[in-house]
């Protein structure tokens, strides 16, 4: 049996209408080739459906036991065709993204605070990983997409870079390193760094950078950004780190320098799983982080003169 959508809808304009000439109006037929639609429903089925004369059309006792499932039928149709067209609409449906701590912070989320306001209806996740946690996500088909600053394998993951992010010195401000406007990497020979755990982005693309000012190791590594942060402010050395980890970074007497030296930064990549599409509001969201203004370095205080 293979009854369609279409002769489905015929038989409930012709229940409902009661008439041949108003059901054959309503489906945009001829009343002939209206007849011929509902005879080869009746075929399909089995069963006579309807007693007729002329002047009347009623339903047979199978055509009442029809009409039930062609109006759930009808309805789960209808909804199906209305959450399609919801969610192409982008009046409903779901985001969930991966991203490193830095760029959750403060840029991410604005970009979701403006797709918010103008997607009111659609759910948006947030999950602030390490890279190697945010490949995992998107494999596994827990997130729809993910910002990482390490590009998956090609085979699996397709790996577009949306930006480079700066690295930025911490210090304190009592530092003789905090008076310069930006430091390079020759600066900071012998000096000792605080560094994040070798388990991210962070400690791979700093490694070089470390290995380059020749500093020194204090021993001390952390996954915070914040725990970092107070490290440095309690005199355990200097650090680096991703520019937009800086809002986790906040403390008054700590100082961000830019570095100078065109290698101290890592690369941002939109990643998301090889030949799967996204929905229409994971697509939406996917394009409006690739037209996003590329993040700018907070506005250090003027200095007051003396």
């Amino acid at each position: 049996m293979n009854i369609s959508g279409r002769l489905v809808d015929a038989f409930l304009a012709l229940a409902e209408s009661g008439k041949f000439s108003v059901a054959a109006d309503r489906c945009n037929v001829s009343p002939s080739a209206f007849s011929q639609i509902i005879s080869r429903l009746e075929e399909q089925v089995g069963a006579r459906l309807f007693d007729r004369d002329t002047r009347n059309v009623s339903l047979t006792a199978e055509g009442q036991l029809f009409l039930t499932g062609a109006r759930r039928i009808h309805a789960e149709w209808q909804a199906a065709l209305s959450a399609i067209r919801n969610q192409s609409q982008l009046n409903q449906g779901r985001v969930a993204i991966a991203a490193p701590p830095s760029l959750s912070s403060d840029w991410l989320p604005r970009l979701f605070a403006d797709f918010r306001a103008e997607h009111p209806a659609i759910v948006l996740r947030l999950h602030d990983v390490i890279s190697e946690r945010s490949l995992d996500m998107i494999a596994a088909g827990d997130v729809d997409f993910g910002l990482n600053a390490v590009p998956g394998n090609d085979l699996e993951f397709e790996s577009v870079l949306l930006f480079n992010e700066p690295f930025r010195l911490l210090c304190r401000k009592d530092d003789p390193l905090a008076a310069n406007a930006a430091v390079s990497l020759r600066q900071l020979r012998g000096r000792v760094a605080v560094q994040t755990t070798r388990f991210g982005s962070v400690w791979h693309y700093t490694q070089p950078l470390l290995a380059a000012a020749s500093m020194r190791d204090s021993g001390l590594e952390v996954s915070q950004f914040g725990t970092l942060a107070g490290l440095v402010a309690a005199g355990f050395g200097v650090s680096i780190v991703p520019m937009l980890a800086l809002p986790l970074c906040g403390r008054p007497e700590l100082a961000a320098l830019p570095i100078a030296d065109a290698s101290a930064h890592r690369p941002i990549y939109r990643i998301r799983r090889r030949n799967r599409s996204l929905s229409p509001a994971a697509q939406a969201m996917w394009e409006r982080i690739a037209d996003a203004p590329i993040p700018e370095p907070p506005r250090r205080a003027a200095r007051r003169r003396r």
